[in-house]
């Protein structure tokens, strides 16, 4: 019966919306804009009050936005691109975006932008062309979509809007919404099951559900407010896209499809931490707190949770743990540290997961999905490796997963 129920996740495929920004361009650029806000809110019109408070601002990211040593570059949908910028007179000129729905500051006197209701309707508009870069025409249809995100909703859905469009009908899409980071792990562990349905006659045969990530963590940002908390997000986070399959096992072996295939879940939420984490809608944009407790919380419980969550596939991580890959969401810049130091790992068995930081910034729940990615493309991880995955979210919420490399 194991094997009858034994699944694989394979056919990453990424998706780039826009041209990733350096991370030393997004840091002049949010200094120039809190700066304006701060101005425009305080009626502040000389040229030499800009000065001032453009410097306190720059001071302030110099002390706690994430720099270009942590993260190269980072994709943002809604940013001012490259070939947009202009420089005189010691200010930024920015050139409209080139469509509508990506002006989210229609008005320039007012700092806030547009409203929520607009932003997720920009958000529908970025997602649809999303969807038509995963799918073209000629595209199979999977049995199952579930599609995830912490960063927009709308009902229909663009999935649902895409599955009808192509007249999909036998599809059938399921939403997996503000989970934040680990976002992922509930939805492989729902397709998992949609599939051990099947197979247990409940519901109609399957051989393929999709997972499809749609993170677009740039419309949030929030030019008026820069204390540290705020800064910080708006200096890590960074919008991601990524769909990818499971099959069950004996498809994926007959179709001789490289994956990973799936052979334990965990999850638990963690005591006094509820506060630690949050992503709140707003009147203009969902709103973040991001305490400094997280890394401290996360290293206090996390081995005995991967003791645990190896203990199920009959594996002893304190004598085998050599043996192992580990994905490990990067939430911020020492999060994979901590862990590795608590858990005494090598650098080569953590260092897709800070790789992928490093090129990409944290794409809310799309990043351990572009980890595995990276896992299942490195010819120097051979097939038998097990792969431990770590996620974390509000909660605060420790998940984790144990694959094969197959």
């Amino acid at each position: 019966m194991a094997n009858l129920h034994s699944a694989v996740l394979a056919d990453f495929t990424p998706v780039r919306v826009s041209k990733p920004v350096p991370q030393r361009i997004t840091l002049e650029l949010a200094a120039f804009g809190f700066a304006k806000a701060y101005c425009l809110n305080n009626d502040i019109c000389d040229k030499e009050g800009f000065r001032r408070v453009h410097r306190e601002v720059k001071e302030k990211l110099d002390k706690y936005a994430l720099s270009p040593s942590h993260i190269k570059r980072r994709q943002l949908v809604f940013f001012p691109r490259l070939t947009d910028i202009r420089f005189s007179d010691g200010e930024f000129t920015l050139a409209e975006p080139e469509y509508e729905h990506l002006q989210l500051f229609k008005d320039k006197n007012d700092p806030k932008g547009v409203d929520l209701k607009a932003r997720h309707e920009s958000y529908g508009k970025v997602v649809d062309g999303c969807l038509n870069q995963m799918y073209d025409d000629g595209a199979k249809a999977p049995d199952d979509v579930i599609h995830v995100t912490c960063s927009g909703y709308l009902a229909p859905s663009p999935v649902e809007r895409m599955v009808a469009r192509k007249e999909w009908f036998d599809t059938t899409v399921t939403h997996s919404y503000h989970m934040g980071c680990y976002g992922a792990f509930p939805a492989i562990k729902m397709a998992h099951g949609f599939l051990s349905s099947s197979q247990c006659l409940v519901t109609p045969p399957k051989e393929r559900v999709d997972i499809i990530h749609t993170e677009l963590l740039s419309i949030h940002n929030n030019i008026e407010d820069f204390r540290a908390e705020n800064i910080i997000t708006m200096t890590l986070f960074a919008d991601g896209f990524i769909r990818y399959s499971m099959y069950p096992e004996p498809v994926a072996r007959e179709r001789k499809i490289p994956g990973l295939k799936v052979l334990a879940f965990n999850e638990h939420l963690l005591p006094d931490s509820a506060e630690d984490m949050t992503w709140v809608p707003g009147s203009h944009q969902f709103h973040m707190t991001l305490s400094v407790m997280v890394p401290v919380v996360l290293k206090k419980h996390i081995r005995s949770f991967v003791q645990s969550l190896l203990r199920r596939v009959e594996i002893d991580f304190d004598t085998e743990k050599d043996g192992l890959t580990f994905a490990i969401h990067p939430g911020g810049p020492k999060i994979v540290e901590h862990i590795q130091d608590e858990l005494g790992l090598r650098e080569d068995q953590v260092e897709v997961s800070k790789e992928v930081f490093r090129e990409n910034g944290n794409m809310s729940s799309a990043t351990v999905p572009h980890i595995l990615k990276a896992i299942l493309d490195d010819k120097s991880i051979p097939r038998g490796r097990r792969v431990v995955c770590l996620g974390f979210g509000p909660g605060l919420t420790i998940t984790g997963l144990v694959l094969e490399k197959v």
